[in-house]
């Protein structure tokens, strides 16, 4: 027959962690009064509790590991072989043998991986404030807390960054939708853009001739109304709107001599309403292409000082996440945005595939020598990438790559044209030989069958 209760209590610290043990009683009730008497006094808790062992954490990386598994709940394999060794087994012994611990979820597992009875009760929390305070003194070598708040301390700054670094990672996520959305708006806005051309010139056609620039003539339209009341005062806005002079008389002059038919006053309502829309739009897309270039620079500076915002923006977009385009190869960065161009050239065998996606853009593909240019700059994008996505500590090696980029881009230049085009005429009839000899093989082998 078994005599009381032997109560081990588990203490998980930034340094490490540390097994006590209670001293017997028969009910876990009985405990509590004892250890709130002497809580505050060293040497009458050490009497009611005594620490067995402590495994120290070697490295600030295996204490985070161990925290987080703590966090969620989950038994790390460090505290699973520090339990075995330690807490007896209540087969084993005469007495019951209960494991306090502070988390629920934690309690949990270690109950269901080593089948130790656990208890999470009041006695258990009042332990393991007594053990907080005096933790400094059950353990050899700390002559005050200062130590161990100091252990604290550079844990929580790994794990805060740790944790900061996740929830940056988490913005490629918004990047790539709102540059959707910023896709989105431009096509809305050419769509009503050319609505308001065609309702207005119905009325006034030869503006459109006049006036290219779809904003500028969506301006135009809001200050002009109706053609007929086109006056001075009217030139003069329309001077001021257009800078220039000329264009501004000549628009008077075509809405005096104007083929248009009249407007009536529901219609000019209409079109202002599609001008405040269309005004109204603009301004939204304005704001959220600032939101992504704010954006991409915080997730990838790097790659941003390669690209620019709204490059990187899409190239991101097009990968999934910042992740996923740290993890792709060159030759896949390269043609990123340009997927459809490419399977519909393999598909047709007849087209030249395309040498590059959404980094076309880039000013530091110039006009000669673009596929070797596409494929150096997509190599760069990568290292970015991954020094933007893995970095545990932000690392500035943008101008380092920009300088290499430029070097290779200055012996592209340097490069005899004629050279290269007669390195392609040569690679491109050994292709030509190579199909013409694969269909005659093709053919020899049907005859024979």
């Amino acid at each position: 027959m078994r005599k009381g209760i032997q109560l081990y209590i588990l203490y998980e610290n930034a340094t490490g962690y540390a097994l006590f043990q209670a001293r017997e009683f028969e009910e876990i009730g009985s405990f509590l009064p004892d250890v709130q008497k002497s809580i505050r006094n060293s040497a009458k808790f050490k009497s009611i509790v005594n620490l067995v062992t402590f495994y120290p954490f070697k490295t600030i990386q295996e204490a985070l590991e161990n925290m987080n598994c703590v966090i969620k709940g989950q038994l790390h394999l460090d505290l699973q072989i520090f339990l075995e060794n330690n807490v007896p087994k209540s087969q084993e012994s005469q007495q019951a043998v209960v494991l306090g611990v502070q988390d629920a979820a934690l309690a949990s597992a270690i109950t269901e991986t080593l089948s130790i009875s656990c208890s999470t009760s009041g006695v258990v929390l009042e332990a393991l404030r007594g053990i907080r305070f005096h933790f400094h003194r059950f353990i050899k070598g700390y002559k005050d807390s200062n130590a161990i708040n100091q252990s604290q301390l550079s844990l929580s700054h790994q794990y805060a960054r740790a944790k900061l670094s996740i929830n940056c990672h988490k913005f490629d996520k918004v990047i790539s939708e709102t540059i959707q959305t910023v896709d989105d708006l431009d096509k809305d806005i050419n769509m009503l853009c050319s609505r308001i051309k065609r309702l207005y010139s119905i009325h006034f056609p030869e503006l459109a001739e006049i006036v290219r620039d779809s904003e500028q003539y969506i301006m135009c339209v809001e200050e002009i109304k109706d053609r007929k009341n086109l006056s001075e005062n009217t030139l003069e806005a329309l001077q001021t709107l257009l800078k220039d002079s000329d264009v501004a008389h000549r628009i008077l002059k075509a809405a005096k001599n104007s083929m248009g038919m009249d407007i009536a006053e529901a219609d000019q309502k209409n079109i202002k309403m599609l001008i405040d829309l269309e005004f109204s739009v603009i301004k939204r897309r304005k704001e959220m292409n600032d939101y992504v270039k704010n954006k991409t620079k915080h997730v990838a500076p790097n790659l941003v000082e390669l690209l620019g915002e709204e490059d990187t923006a899409r190239l991101i977009s097009q990968a999934g996440s910042l992740a996923n385009l740290a993890k792709f190869p060159a030759s896949t960065v390269q043609i990123l945005g340009a997927q459809k161009s490419l399977f519909r050239a393999l598909k047709t065998k007849g087209q030249t595939t395309s040498n590059f996606g959404c980094i076309k853009q880039s000013a530091l593909i110039g006009k000669s020598v673009k596929g070797r240019r596409a494929r150096y700059l997509a190599n760069k994008c990568t290292l970015a990438s991954k020094i933007d996505c893995f970095s545990v500590i932000p690392m500035n090696k943008s101008k380092h790559l920009n300088e290499l980029i430029e070097q290779q881009m200055k012996l592209y230049e340097k490069e005899d044209p004629e050279k290269m085009e007669k390195k392609k005429a040569i690679i491109a009839a050994k292709k030509a030989l190579l199909r013409k000899k694969m269909k005659e093989r093709r053919r020899q082998n049907m005859l024979k069958s």
